[in-house]
C-alpha cells in the first residue's frame, strides 16, 4: 500500500474513531438547547473546559506516548509500555483525588464559590472517565487494531446519545455530565476487551524505564496542552467574571459550528501524523508534504467560506430562539479554527523528529498571547473580545510553528497561500460588518478565486484521477 492510500485508509478509520464523540455534540444540540437554558448550557461548556485542562495536567499527556512508543515494537515490549502506562494512570487518579478533596475542604471553609467548586466532583468523575477512555483507545491504534479504534467512536456516540435522552430531562446539568461519564467508561471497557488490550496488561511487565521513556516524551507536551487550553478555553473563566454564564452559553453554541472544521481536521491530523512518521526522511517527502499542505489549506478555506455563508441558518436550525444571536460570532471564529488547523499541520513534523520542545515553544507564544488578549479585550468588548482573542492567539501559534518546522521541511508557495487567506478574510469580515453572510455571489466569487489560485494542484489531481480510473 503506497503512502497516499495508507493516508486515506488511516484517515477514514480515525474519522470513524474520533468523529462520533465530536459530532454528537452538534447532532444533540437541538436536544441540549431545548432542555437546557442558555445559562445551563454555559455551565456544561465550562465543565468541559475544566476537564480538558485537567486531563492534560493529571495524565502528563501520557495518552500521546501510548500511541507512539509501543507502535512497531515486539509484543513483550508493548506489554511493558501498556502495563507501565496503566499503573501511572491509576496513580495519577489517586493523587488527583486527594487534591480535589483538599480543594473541596478549603472552598467550604472559606465560602469560595464558582463553577469549578460548585461542580467539583462531577468534573473529577468526567476527567477520570475521559482520560481512561482516551488512553485505552489510543493503545488500540498503536497495536494496529484500527477497526476497534473506529468502532469505539461509534460506541461512544451511541452511549452518549442514549444516556443523554434518559438523564438530561430528569437531572439537567447533572444528567448531561453523568451521560458523558457513563459513555466514556463503557467505551473504555469496549476498547480494552475487544482489542485484546487485556493481554498486554500484567504487573510483571511494569517497567520503570518504559514509563520514564514515555514521560520524557509526554511531559514536555503538558505546557503544550496547557497553552492550547489557554488559547481555546481561558476565555470561559474570564467571561464568567465579566459577561456571565449567559455569554458563555452563546459563545459555546457559536463555537460548535466552526468546530466542525476543527473536528474534521483533527481527525485528518491523527492519520497525517502516521504518514509523517513513516515518510519523513525518505526521498520526495518535501514534495509530498507541500502538496498535502497546500491542498488542505485550500479545503479549509473553502469550508470556512461555506460555514460562514450558512451560519445564521445553522443556528436557527440547530438551536432554540434563545440562542439565535450566537450566529454573528461564527464567521470570525472560523478564522481562529483556520489558524488552529495550520498549527496542527505544521506541528506534525515535530513528532516525526521527536522534538516536542517546539510544541512547547510555539504553544507558549500562543498561550501568553491568549492571556494578554483575553484580559485586555473581554472587559472591553465582552463576547467579541473572547472571539478576537481566539483568532489572534491561534495566529501567533501557527506562525511560530511554521517557522520552527522550516528547519526540517521547507514550505513552498507562501505568497499564494497568503493571498488565499486574504481573500477569505475579506469575505468573512464583510459578512460581519454587513450583518449578513448569505450573499451567494460573494461565496461563488471567493471560492472561484481560491480554486483559480490552485489550478496547478487541481490539474495534477485531475491527471491522477484520469490515470487511475479512466485509463485503467
Amino acid at each position: 500500500m503506497n503512502k497516499y492510500k495508507r493516508l486515506g485508509k488511516n484517515t477514514f478509520l480515525v474519522f470513524i474513531g474520533n468523529t462520533g464523540s465530536k459530532l454528537i455534540a452538534l447532532v444533540m444540540l437541538p436536544f441540549y438547547t431545548s432542555w437546557l437554558s442558555v445559562e445551563d448550557y454555559g455551565v456544561t461548556d465550562i465543565i468541559n473546559v475544566y476537564v480538558s485542562f485537567l486531563v492534560s495536567i493529571v495524565s502528563c499527556c501520557i495518552a500521546e506516548s501510548i500511541f507512539i512508543f509501543p507502535k512497531g515494537q515486539k509484543v513483550e515490549k508493548q506489554k511493558q509500555y501498556f502495563s507501565s502506562g496503566i499503573v501511572f494512570v491509576l496513580q495519577a487518579f489517586f493523587v488527583s483525588f486527594l487534591l480535589f478533596g483538599t480543594v473541596d475542604v478549603v472552598s467550604s471553609m472559606y465560602g469560595f464559590s464558582n463553577s469549578f467548586t460548585n461542580y467539583l466532583w462531577l468534573i473529577y468523575g468526567l476527567m477520570v472517565a475521559t482520560l481512561l477512555q482516551q488512553f485505552l483507545q489510543q493503545f488500540t491504534r498503536s497495536i494496529d487494531k484500527m477497526i476497534v479504534y473506529g468502532m469505539a467512536g461509534i460506541v461512544l456516540t451511541l452511549l452518549t446519545a442514549i444516556c443523554s435522552f434518559v438523564l438530561i430531562p430528569l437531572e439537567g446539568v447533572l444528567g448531561y455530565v453523568l451521560s458523558l461519564i457513563l459513555a466514556n467508561l463503557f467505551t473504555g471497557v469496549y476498547s480494552f476487551l475487544f482489542s485484546g488490550s487485556y493481554k498486554y496488561c500484567s504487573l510483571a511487565s511494569v517497567n520503570n524505564e518504559c514509563c520514564r521513556e514515555m514521560l520524557q516524551y509526554s511531559v514536555p507536551l503538558i505546557p503544550n496542552g496547557v497553552m492550547w487550553w489557554l488559547v481555546n478555553a481561558l476565555n470561559r473563566p474570564v467571561m464568567e467574571t465579566y459577561v456571565g454564564l449567559h455569554g458563555i452559553g452563546l459563545f459555546a453554541v457559536a463555537n460548535k459550528f466552526p468546530g466542525i472544521i476543527s473536528m474534521i481536521f483533527a481527525i485528518f491530523v491523527s492519520s497525517w501524523q502516521i504518514s509523517v512518521l513513516e515518510e519523513y526522511g525518505k526521498d520526495g517527502y518535501g514534495s509530498f508534504y507541500n502538496k498535502i499542505f497546500r491542498g488542505v489549506v485550500l479545503i479549509l478555506l473553502v469550508l470556512l467560506v461555506i460555514v460562514t455563508f450558512i451560519s445564521k441558518w445553522l443556528v436557527s436550525f440547530f438551536t432554540s430562539l434563545d440562542y439565535l444571536d450566537a450566529w454573528i460570532y461564527i464567521p470570525v471564529l472560523t478564522l481562529g479554527v483556520f489558524f488552529s488547523c495550520v498549527s496542527g499541520l505544521a506541528g506534525s513534523t515535530f513528532s516525526a523528529v521527536r522534538k516536542s520542545r517546539y510544541f512547547f515553544y510555539s504553544s507558549v507564544y500562543g498561550g501568553l498571547s491568549s492571556i494578554v488578549f483575553n484580559f485586555l479585550l473581554i472587559p472591553l468588548w465582552g463576547i467579541w473580545g473572547a472571539v478576537l482573542s481566539v483568532v489572534l492567539s491561534f495566529m501567533v501559534m501557527s506562525v511560530s510553528r511554521v517557522a520552527y518546522s522550516w528547519t526540517y521541511v521547507k514550505l513552498t508557495h507562501i505568497p499564494r497561500l497568503l493571498l488565499m487567506l486574504l481573500l477569505t478574510c475579506i469575505y468573512i469580515v464583510s459578512a460581519c460588518l454587513t450583518g449578513s453572510a448569505n450573499s451567494l455571489v460573494a461565496v461563488f466569487i471567493t471560492i472561484g478565486l481560491l480554486l483559480l489560485l490552485n489550478c496547478d494542484l487541481l490539474h495534477l489531481l485531475k491527471r491522477k484521477i484520469i490515470r487511475r480510473y479512466i485509463m485503467k
